[in-house]
């Protein structure tokens, strides 16, 4: 169970990475979303595309967690996106750091009595961009 929380966590962190928007970088392109994302010190990978102000999400090395998410809605230097899995539902929040790295942590998670919930309250995770799309 705790490894499924610590995935789930970095579930949450990767996708708000991902979602994150850049500071420093002009709002009216969010072409330098797209690429590959992982969690820093895990296998944990996914695959973003962007177009207007959506960003979208999805598995390239998932560490067999099935889950789901919205879009990401960006406004301003922020993203958010909600992801479910095995009955959680978690608002993420993606902050760009540079060009390069984004920060993910969870704004919500409901049901908040789930051991989920309380395990990823307070965390954050680091996501590094490998390579962007051609």
């Amino acid at each position: 169970m705790r490894s499924q929380t610590l995935g789930f966590t970095r579930l949450i962190l990767t996708c708000l990475l991902v979602l994150g928007s850049a500071r420093g970088f002009a709002q009216t392109s969010h072409s330098h979303w797209s690429g590959v994302w992982q969690v820093e010190g895990s296998p944990f990978t996914v695959r973003v595309t962007s177009h207007d102000n959506l960003l979208h999400v999805e598995p390239v090395e998932s560490m067999g967690f099935i889950w789901r998410n919205t879009p990401g809605r960006i406004s301003g230097n922020n993203a958010t996106f909600e992801v479910e899995y095995q009955g959680v539902t978690a608002t993420v929040l993606v902050q760009k750091a540079d060009e390069d790295t984004a920060i993910a942590r969870p704004l919500s998670c409901q049901p908040d009595y789930h051991i989920v919930c309380a395990l990823v309250q307070n965390q954050q995770a680091l996501f590094v961009k490998l390579h962007t799309p051609q």
